[in-house]
């Protein structure tokens, strides 16, 4: 009878969790299926309706879905999981939408206040969550999740995602710029353009292309101006293209999640550099610092090339562990360029101490030297290799 006793009070104790061990099993779920939540959405929330548990919020990963399911039903199968997967109208594409604007700023929340995470680009693949009150929750195609003016999104269905993956795209290939109404610089401009926007082409004439946006709005630009977008999608990463393209950022103004030519973070240049050579990588420095090969601990100039990736930070000593929090990218003779706010813009500086360009604190945080040209594709991908420039890169690009 005592054994029986026992036994009852087991089962009631596992089907009737505190907050603090309900709460406790998520953390441990989310833990293994959405570490990272800057690319994982995991609003889990743990509420107590009429004496019963009830686990309320939104995910984006059929897999942590599934997870939570699993862990609920063997430990607390009467705790109600109200959780909801996004986007709640699946349409069995991974984009339903396309970037509108030159640049928009992807938020960590609804609030035009609220910290500045990353950006997006003109004509980028973007996955809708949801939307509230004029606000979208997105996913971008280095996975980085962020909240924006929903207007600045043009939606498409499966016929118009059919339609963009068909046509013929180009993308723009100077620092900033503008598209015109007419092929004159003195007709009324149609809005700003930042390096890596990618619009459809319509036509050509007198020197100029007629683009569309993804609204249908059209527009004329240089023709010198642009590069189709296969040339991008599927070159050879060249160091030398590397740097020449890294050169155009010069003077850029510095910005905490800036990822344009109009204002740019550390890895923001970075990837935007990489892009602009065919090469999708990882959002933040230190998701960065994980891919390719490893280099050096230490600077040494004759083991590096140009294009290579230099992380600063902290390096990991007995208990303490690594931390990267800055990138740069090497451009030879011991010099690199980054975005910082050392000078709050795009600088060249070097790790020569006789020269002028020097920053003495460097040499002492440097963490370590990253080689992603001609490296096996471990945690970066061409673009055409991307989940979401998958959807609309045609077969002619």
């Amino acid at each position: 009878m005592i054994l029986l006793l026992l036994l009852a009070c087991s089962f009631a104790t596992e089907s009737t969790p505190t907050v603090s061990e309900l709460n406790g099993l998520l953390e441990s779920v989310r833990q293994t299926h959405a570490p990272d939540t800057r690319i994982e959405l995991w609003d889990v929330h743990v509420h107590e309706a009429q004496g019963t548990w009830q686990v309320r919020g939104n995910l984006s990963s059929q897999e942590a879905m599934d997870a939570v399911q699993r862990a609920l039903q063997k430990r607390y199968p009467d705790v109600d999981n109200q959780l909801v997967l996004l986007p709640e109208d699946q349409t069995g594409s991974l984009v339903n939408a396309l970037v509108n604007n030159s640049v928009i700023h992807l938020r960590r929340e609804p609030s035009s206040t609220k910290e500045l995470v990353t950006q997006a680009l003109l004509g980028t693949p973007v996955r809708i969550l949801k939307t509230e009150s004029g606000k979208s929750l997105i996913q971008v195609p280095d996975g980085y999740l962020g909240w924006v003016n929903a207007a600045e999104l043009h939606r498409v269905d499966q016929a118009e995602l059919d339609a963009y993956r068909d046509a013929e795209k180009v993308i723009y290939t100077v620092q900033s710029g503008r598209s015109y109404s007419d092929p004159d610089v003195n007709s009324i401009p149609m809005s700003d353009l930042v390096i890596g926007n990618m619009v459809c082409k319509v036509s050509e004439e007198s020197g100029f292309t007629q683009i569309r946006y993804p609204d249908g709005r059209l527009g004329w630009v240089d023709s010198g101006d642009l590069l189709p977008a296969v040339a991008v999608f599927h070159q050879q990463t060249m160091k030398e293209r590397l740097v020449q393209t890294a050169l155009k950022f010069h003077g850029i103004p510095y910005l905490w999640g800036g990822t344009s030519s109009k204002n740019i973070d550390c890895s923001g240049l970075i990837c935007n550099v990489y892009f602009m050579n065919g090469i999708q990588l990882p959002r933040d420095a230190n998701m960065q610092a994980q891919v390719g090969r490893e280099l050096t601990t230490d600077f040494v100039a004759d083991a590096l090339q140009p294009g290579d990736l230099l992380f600063f930070g902290r390096k990991a000593a007995g208990k303490v562990k690594q931390k990267v929090s800055h990138v740069a990218m090497y451009i030879g003779d011991g010099q690199y360029i980054h975005s910082a706010g050392y000078r709050e813009r795009v600088s060249i500086n070097s790790m020569d101490s006789t020269q002028a360009n020097f920053i003495e604190s460097y040499p002492a945080i440097f963490v370590k030297a990253v080689r992603i040209v001609g490296e096996p594709h471990d945690g970066f991908r061409p673009i055409p290799e991307n989940a979401f420039y998958k959807e609309i890169i045609g077969s002619t690009e």
